[in-house]
């Protein structure tokens, strides 16, 4: 467990992250709660920085905010040199808080309203990536409207790349919702781009989806993003950014393929370098999940241990609206002993579960946790920093999860925890009769 994740430590038969005590900051913060090292997002941003721009110097990354959008944790990222990738308005303005500039912000997402477009093209994003022909012609329309010049656009191209990773993470097929096809790119750039009033196509963009590991895929992708830079090229287009995307994997279990971070650098930056295209645009990419997964813990307190016929259940206080993954996806996370009341060894299994009320809400079956669970112990789940707090929810009525980070062996409550809106709403008084 500590040999891939040099940021948490076992000690006196309680779990550290960042050198701290989870078990004080239960107790200080409450549970569930999830914990952020700082220094542990920074040291990963850095290493993929450091082999990116090794490879080619003019690179960009736009830290993936739907990933992780903790405000500490961007802001710490911004003052790193990270940009943002944002798909809401609420991404735009936090992005700017954190110091991002808007150069440096691209604005994603494949069913924009025009009141996001609007907002983007006020704001001044660096790139507005479209989805449809049709979105360009609105962002054009939209910065007209509004007296905004130079509104930039990079085309979000389906090139038909398909790689192996879960159905629901993949974003690159010809028959998904991501993305316009190659042609009507051409075409579009061919007969319209330099029609437009007041914005201009000035990139492209393209993600094949998330957790792949294949540097093939990378390579591939890279290969197909300079031949259509080229293709565009002879219609008058000039791109002068190719936004890579993301989709680095992350390995969760032992098991699952790891593609180091130098390879991927290789695959992507060091293809683009050999190309003709080299020195001509700057890159992009939109990491998220490899920069922060491994940063956060999600730590819950168990309720109950219960036997339900052959199944020995650990029922504790977070719940899938909590952490989604492994219901939605049926994510592994691996689940590890924080803090037990007891040191007995046990080789007995448990279901981890929550107290959602749905079959769903299973953090994990059958671990073998390696002691015997009792009420009140707090168990981690490891590698909750990607899409865990970024996708809980107030489900069931149940409070937002509290985050917290860690720093230099110091601890904030980043983030209380929330109740769901209205909760204590007073009833409308009814008019008295007669």
């Amino acid at each position: 467990m500590v040999s891939r994740r040099p940021h948490l430590s076992i000690g006196r038969n309680s779990l550290k992250i960042g050198g701290v005590d989870t078990k004080s900051l239960a107790e200080r913060y409450g549970t569930p709660l999830y914990v952020t090292d700082l220094g542990r997002v920074l040291e990963r941003f850095d290493e993929a920085k450091a082999a990116l721009t090794a490879r080619y110097p003019d690179v960009l990354i736009a830290f993936a905010y739907k990933s992780n959008s903790t405000f500490q944790v961007v802001s710490a990222l911004a003052r790193r040199g990270a940009g943002a990738t944002i798909v809401s308005v609420a991404g735009i303005e936090t992005a700017r808080r954190a110091g991002v500039a808007p150069k440096d912000m691209v604005f994603d997402g494949p069913s924009k309203s025009k009141e996001e477009l609007a907002a983007a093209i006020k704001a001044g994003v660096g790139m507005i990536n479209a989805e449809s022909v049709q979105e360009a012609r609105d962002v054009d329309a939209l910065s007209h409207s509004l007296s905004v010049k130079g509104a930039r656009i990079g085309f979000r191209v389906n090139f038909d790349i398909r790689a192996e990773t879960h159905a629901g993470l993949a974003t690159g097929g010809r028959e998904h919702k991501f993305g316009v096809a190659r042609r009507e790119v051409i075409q579009f750039c061919r007969r319209e781009a330099q029609k437009l009033r007041s914005a201009r196509v000035v990139g492209l963009h393209s993600h094949v989806g998330s957790q792949v590991a294949d540097p093939e895929v990378f390579r591939r992708q890279t290969e197909e993003m300079v031949g259509l830079a080229e293709e565009l090229e002879a219609t008058g287009t000039e791109v002068a950014e190719l936004n890579l995307g993301g989709g680095l994997g992350f390995p969760y279990t032992k098991e699952d393929k790891e593609l180091p971070i130098g390879y991927y650098a290789e695959a992507t930056a060091g293809s683009f370098a050999r190309s003709s295209w080299s020195g001509r645009t700057r890159l992009v990419f939109e990491l998220g999940r490899w920069v922060v997964a491994d940063s956060t813990v999600l730590l819950t307190k168990v309720n109950y241990v219960k036997s339900a016929g052959k199944v020995r259940w650990a029922l504790v206080d977070a719940g899938m609206n909590d952490f989604i993954r492994p219901a939605l996806y049926g994510a592994y996370h691996e689940i590890v002993p924080a803090w037990t009341s007891s040191a007995e060894r046990s080789a007995w299994r448990y279901d981890v579960a929550g107290p959602v009320c749905e079959s769903t809400d299973v953090f994990g079956r059958g671990r073998r946790l390696g002691v015997r669970l009792s009420q009140g112990d707090i168990l981690a789940i490891l590698d909750a920093g990607a899409y865990g707090s970024s996708m809980s929810s107030t489900y069931n009525m149940r409070p937002l999860t509290a985050v917290a980070t860690v720093e230099d062996g110091d601890s904030a409550l980043v983030s209380p925890r929330g109740w769901p809106p209205g909760w204590k709403a007073r009833p409308r008084q009814r008019p008295r009769s007669g």
